[in-house]
């Protein structure tokens, strides 16, 4: 019997992750740089092909954008955007933050959402329109964290860089775009801030954040979907900017200023 596509990306996501989480720890974590000074390891490569062969085996008519693969959107109704490893560099270096993202897309909009991190064996899940889940539990954002000694503002390491900021957060990068947006679902973050990230860094948290009741759009006037077929978006990096409620969203606006 064919498993339905949400069913198939949370399929996906365990098999793969468990595949990751055995070479993680034989120690098999070799990588090298591609041609945009990224890091690849065998293991993405992997976790790419058995991705790859599990969704075209159910839905052999569906298309795939793929970090390791094409990374052009394609002309299909219903299409793919997976990150296979998450989190390489942590991966590579032997830090535990790291995970498989799968999104399911019809006519270019997040539908079904499956992203897994082994090594805390974290499984986030999400239907338009169904909620979203973790561990089969659902999730809801707190809007209202007022009695929070030490809200978290969590941010891609490349932001003090780019960007002037002020906030009153305790603040953490951990190296995974995708783990930083699920920690908004789970209420471990009340801010979360990616200033470069490529769509498929964020197809699956987007649709997770959404289904949760957080918020999350675009820092910047591009907005990601629906994802343009043609659009090679291995070229596009994206500002992201995700939190508990608008509120918080509008107020860090005013404390993110680009240089």
């Amino acid at each position: 019997m064919k498993s339905s596509r949400s069913d198939l990306a949370r399929k996906a996501a365990l098999q793969t992750g468990k595949i990751l989480l055995g070479l993680y720890q034989s120690g098999d974590r070799t990588g090298f740089l591609k041609k945009d000074q990224t890091l690849v390891t065998e293991a993405d490569r992997a976790a790419d092909k058995t991705i790859q062969e599990m969704i075209l085996g159910e839905f052999p008519g569906d298309q795939i954008l793929s970090e390791e693969g094409s990374t052009i959107f394609p002309n299909s109704q219903h299409a793919w955007i997976i990150d296979p490893l998450d989190g390489t560099v942590n991966f590579s270096r032997g830090l535990d933050y790291w995970g498989v993202s799968i999104a399911h897309l019809e006519n270019g909009r997040p539908q079904a959402a499956a992203l897994y991190f082994p090594v805390t064996d974290e499984l986030f899940t999400a239907v338009q329109g169904g909620g979203a889940f973790l561990n089969g539990q659902p999730l809801k954002v707190f809007e209202d964290f007022d009695e929070d000694l030490f809200p978290i503002f969590v941010h891609c390491s490349r932001m003090h860089k780019l960007y002037r900021v002020s906030l009153p957060y305790k603040n953490r990068s951990l190296g995974a775009a995708a783990y930083h947006l699920c920690l908004i679902a789970n209420n471990k973050a009340v801010l979360a801030f990616e200033s470069t990230v490529r769509i498929w860094d964020f197809a699956a948290s987007w649709l997770i954040i959404k289904e949760a009741g957080g918020t999350i759009e675009p820092f910047g006037d591009l907005q990601p979907f629906p994802a343009e077929p043609g659009t090679d978006y291995h070229k596009i990096p994206f500002p992201i900017i995700a939190a508990a409620s608008k509120e918080v969203v509008d107020q860090a606006r005013k404390n993110i200023i680009q240089k």
